[in-house]
């Protein structure tokens, strides 16, 4: 079996890289990983946020199907992860940085999990390494802005005082500011820092890895440090899409809500207000994007600390190395922030690179792919037997060449909360994005003719294609319900 090295980014969305075609961002190293690998146009979510997209991503399996359908559920391992596939097949499997598999933020103080924030007040909190979810060794990052887990004590030992955490906000935005914490001791330097320690100090030389190198930026809050906020001045930011937000009228009700401020899924008023007039509201949005700007910057040059100690330590022939973000995040398109049940591209198209292990180098390939799909690619590109619970197919077969067979993405989601749960679907073709909201509400964009997502198609002339989409997506959710668990007998 091959070494696989994961590189996973929270809420990056893909026109922030340079390969993608963003002329403001640096992005070096990540753009010469898509030069000698593959770059995926369409590759799509499972689910819209975290925990969810992130358990689709490590099982091969709809949020439906592997039980973590929203954030914040009291869920248990049940050995379905590519990681615990992978141990029991004789490959060291470690994590640096996030992870998100559980609850992080308990409201109840009862409420100790891993990745809880509880847990990190406790003594004798940062000796446990794993295993943890099938990883063998972790090293945790939990939270953003002040971090906890492994990386805390890590800052503390290097030098970091708490006052680092403190964030001047930018015109008066809460969500956005720059750290006095330098670029040596933020988070995305210790997952840099620590995945190279593993690679060349940590890992058993006689054993093949699955490594995840899972930065937690650029997640809101727009936070980076001020040395690399400087980078990006904002006479330089590019406008978001239709940022005012006049696009918004023919989409359902909670888009418009959120807009104003006025939804969040765990309730009303929790969003992003508006700025409080025109001027300051230009100001927050080109300094959000400066900031996200900067937080991939930093990012990118801790993945080519990564990439060189692999080519450093001979390793970078035998490795599959694949690139990708669990979400996206909106980032002021039609005038809205963060993420959610808002269908479009910013926040459900994410970046997918995959290197090595005879992918074809320099292709940039239009054929849809989703997050499930992801999984299964790993195993086939590395030479590892198939997950057995697995929705999605590999891209590639076992010798590196693209198969895409791929013919629509589903994305599905659930808002939670007891009385305020609300599902919707969403359904990608070629040409068309197709969303059913359990309140009826519909959807439609022409991607081809659209490609900006200006226009909801809900009138009559578009009636024979929601019904079509409709009908696609019934036939796919059918077809898709859960393998698991195993059957073993008849009766």
């Amino acid at each position: 079996m091959k070494n696989i090295l994961l590189i996973l980014c929270d809420q990056l969305r893909k026109d922030t890289l340079g390969c993608y075609g963003n002329p403001i961002c640096r992005t070096p190293h990540i753009d010469a990983l898509a030069a000698r690998g593959t770059a995926f146009e369409n590759c799509y979510v499972a689910n819209p946020i975290c925990a969810p997209n992130r358990m689709s991503l490590f099982t091969g399996m709809y949020p439906r199907n592997h039980g973590t359908w929203t954030n914040g559920l009291d869920v248990q391992d049940r050995g379905w992860t590519l990681c615990t596939h992978l141990s029991e097949r004789g490959c060291q499997t470690a994590n640096i940085g996030k992870i998100h598999f559980t609850i992080t933020d308990p409201t109840d103080e009862n409420v100790c999990t891993f990745e809880s924030g509880n847990y990190w007040k406790q003594p004798g909190c940062y000796d446990f390494h794993g295993p943890y979810w099938g990883f063998e060794y972790v090293d945790l990052t939990r939270g953003h802005t002040c971090q906890e887990g492994h990386y805390r004590q890590w800052f503390y030992e290097n030098g970091g005082t708490d006052d680092m955490f403190e964030c001047n906000p930018a015109y008066g935005d809460r969500f956005s500011g720059t750290m006095k914490m330098p670029e040596r001791l933020h988070c995305s330097t210790y997952v840099g820092e620590k995945t190279c320690e593993y690679l060349t100090s940590r890992r058993d030389r006689e054993k093949p890895f699955f490594l995840v190198a899972s930065f937690s930026d650029p997640h809101h809050p727009w936070d980076p440090p001020e040395e690399t906020a400087k980078r990006y001045p904002l006479e330089n930011i590019v406008e978001p899409v239709c940022a005012d937000g006049s696009d918004l009228a023919g989409r359902p009700r909670h888009y418009q809500e959120h807009f104003e401020g006025n939804w969040h899924r765990s309730g009303p008023k929790k969003g992003v207000k508006p700025a409080p007039d025109a001027e300051t509201a230009e100001l927050w949005k080109r300094q959000r994007i400066a900031y996200t700007y900067a937080m991939v910057d930093l990012i990118d040059r801790n993945v080519g600390k990564i990439l060189k100690t692999l080519e450093e330590e001979g390793l970078s022939e035998n490795t599959l190395v694949v690139f990708t973000s669990d979400h996206g995040e909106l980032l002021g398109d039609h005038g809205l922030w963060k993420k959610g049940p808002f269908f479009y591209d910013g926040l459900m198209n994410v970046p997918l690179i995959v290197a090595g292990c005879g992918v074809q180098a320099g292709v940039r390939s239009d054929a849809l792919v989703s997050t499930v799909d992801i999984a299964p690619m790993m195993c086939a590109l590395s030479g590892a037997e198939m997950l057995p619970f697995a929705d999605g197919v590999s891209p590639f077969d076992r010798d590196g060449h693209l198969t895409p067979s791929r013919r629509a993405c589903l994305i599905e989601y659930r808002i939670g909360y007891g009385a305020r749960d609300s599902a919707s679907f969403a359904l990608i073709d070629e040409q068309w994005k197709y969303v059913r909201h359990q309140t009826g509400e519909e959807e439609l964009c022409d991607r081809v003719n659209d490609p900006r997502e200006h226009v909801n198609l809900t009138d009559e002339k578009h009636r024979e294609v929601r019904a079509d989409m409709a009908l696609k997506m019934l036939d796919m959710i059918i077809a898709t319900g859960c393998k698991a668990p195993r059957q073993i007998s008849h009766g």
